[in-house]
C-alpha cells in the first residue's frame, strides 16, 4: 500500500527577505485560489528567520518553510524553492505581485485541455482577442514572446512551468542580477516544448518604495550583459537564428529605455529626497550604451533624453 502524500499540482515558489507584512499579505492572498491543489514553498533569505512567524500564523499545512544559513541572493533563493517543490507545476512568485483568484483553475483547465507542454499561460498578446488561447510551438517561443509587437506584457507569475523542464535548463539563470534572468527563464522553458497561452493576464507587478529595481545600478548593467549572452546562445540553437537575435536585441533596447526613463522621472520628482540618484542613473545609461551591442541604442536614447529634458520643464511648471 503506497502511503506516500499526494503530490501538489503546482507549487508556489517564494522567495523572501525581511518583509513580514507583504509577505502575510501575499500569503493571505494566494491562499484565496479557488483551486487548492497547490503548496506555497517559502525560502527565508533572512537568517533572523522573519518570516517563520507569518508562516507558522497561517497553521496551514500547503505552506512549507525554509530557511537559508546566510542570505544567499534572491535568484539562489528561488532555486531553492525549486529544489523544495513537489508539484508537477511551479508558479515562480515574488512576495508582493498579487495573483488572481482563479489563476490556478484557469491554467489546469488549460493543462487538461492542451497536456505536454511546458507552459500554461495567461499573458497580454496583441492581435488577439481577449481570452483567445493559441498553441506557442518550442521553435517560435523566443520570437512570439520577446516581441513587443505581439506580446505587450508577460509575467513569470502568471503562468505555470514544468518543473521536470525547468530542471533541464538549469533552473533560474544566474548572472549576479534579478533583471530580465525570468524573462530569460521562460524563454528557455518554452523553448523546451513550447507552451499554450491564453489572452489574459492573472498577475500583476507591484510598484512600491522598496522595488529592488528603485537602486541597485549596476545590476541593470549585469542584467544587459547576461540576458544578452544567454539569449545569444539560445538563439544560435534556433533555425530562426538571425531573427531571433534581432528580437533579442529590441527586447533588451526596449526594457532598457523604459527602465532608464522610469528612473529618471522618479529620482527627478524626488531629488530632494535623493539628491545624487539623477547622476548615477545617467552614469549607469552610459554604461550599458558602451556595450558593443547596445551601440545601436544610442540614438533612440539621446532622442528620449531630448524630449525628457523638455517634459522637466513641464514638471517643475506644475
Amino acid at each position: 500500500m503506497n502511503t506516500e502524500p499526494k503530490k501538489p499540482f503546482v507549487s508556489f515558489c517564494m522567495s523572501t527577505y525581511k518583509r513580514p507584512e507583504f509577505l502575510q499579505k501575499q500569503l493571505n492572498s494566494i491562499l484565496k485560489q479557488t483551486n487548492s491543489d497547490f503548496e506555497i514553498v517559502i525560502s527565508d533569505n533572512d537568517i533572523d528567520r522573519s518570516a517563520k512567524a507569518v508562516v507558522s500564523s497561517f497553521n496551514d499545512e500547503r505552506l512549507k518553510y525554509y530557511s537559508n544559513d546566510a542570505n544567499i541572493g534572491m535568484i539562489k533563493s528561488f532555486n531553492r524553492s525549486i529544489d523544495n517543490a513537489k508539484g508537477e507545476f511551479v508558479v515562480m512568485i515574488t512576495d508582493d505581485d498579487p495573483v488572481e483568484n482563479d489563476f490556478i483553475e484557469s491554467v489546469k483547465q488549460l493543462q487538461d485541455d492542451y497536456p505536454g507542454y511546458s507552459i500554461y499561460a495567461g499573458f497580454e498578446r496583441r492581435n488577439h482577442s481577449k481570452n483567445h488561447i493559441e498553441i506557442i510551438n518550442k521553435d517560435n517561443f523566443l520570437i512570439e514572446i520577446l516581441d513587443y509587437n505581439k506580446t505587450k506584457s508577460f509575467l513569470w507569475s502568471s503562468c505555470i512551468i514544468k518543473r521536470e523542464h525547468l530542471l533541464r535548463v538549469g533552473k533560474l539563470p544566474d548572472y549576479n542580477s534579478p533583471h530580465l534572468f525570468d524573462h530569460a527563464m521562460l524563454v528557455m522553458v518554452g523553448s523546451v516544448n513550447g507552451a499554450v497561452v491564453i489572452n489574459k493576464v492573472f498577475s500583476y507587478y507591484a510598484l512600491h518604495e522598496t522595488n529592488y529595481s528603485k537602486s541597485n545600478f549596476e545590476s541593470y548593467f549585469l542584467g544587459c550583459v547576461g540576458f544578452y549572452n544567454l539569449m545569444k546562445n539560445q538563439s544560435g540553437q534556433n533555425l530562426n537564428k538571425k531573427k531571433c537575435e534581432a528580437i533579442v536585441l529590441a527586447h533588451i533596447s526596449d526594457w532598457f529605455i523604459t527602465n532608464i526613463f522610469s528612473l529618471k522621472k522618479y529620482y527627478f520628482l524626488n531629488k530632494s529626497k535623493f539628491p545624487s540618484k539623477q547622476y548615477e542613473v545617467d552614469e549607469m545609461a552610459k554604461k550599458i550604451l558602451s556595450l558593443d551591442f547596445m551601440r545601436p541604442v544610442k540614438l533612440r536614447y539621446l532622442l528620449k533624453n531630448s524630449m525628457f529634458r523638455f517634459k522637466k520643464i513641464l514638471y517643475i511648471v506644475k
